[in-house]
């Protein structure tokens, strides 16, 4: 995990677990969740966040990791800017894939 602090308070946080949660892919495959004030959005935090995590993965052997967004999130965005793709949808919600 790694988290990112103003003034000693926890601003926002992006961490990576194998679980069967709503990103998973498969047992291999860490599945990343971000959360960030609203307040600090738009900052180049969460990106920031992101490239971090992505760059432990990597260090770390992982060669993906996937995510779930809602298509209404603004942060879809983010996700494709540091290299997740849409590998899968429903009516509600994207499976995304960053190869690593």
């Amino acid at each position: 995990m790694f988290s990112a602090k103003v003034d000693e308070k926890i601003i926002g946080a992006v961490w990576a677990r194998i679980m069967n949660d709503y990103g998973h892919i498969d047992n291999h495959t860490p599945s990343i969740a971000i959360s960030l004030y609203k307040e600090y959005r738009g900052l180049e935090i969460g990106t920031a966040l992101m490239k971090e995590l992505l760059r432990l993965l990597r260090e770390k052997g992982y060669t993906q990791t996937s995510l779930s967004a809602q298509k209404a999130n603004y942060a879809v965005k983010l996700y494709k800017n540091v290299g997740f793709e849409i590998v899968s949808e429903n009516d509600a919600e994207y499976i995304m894939v960053c190869h690593l």
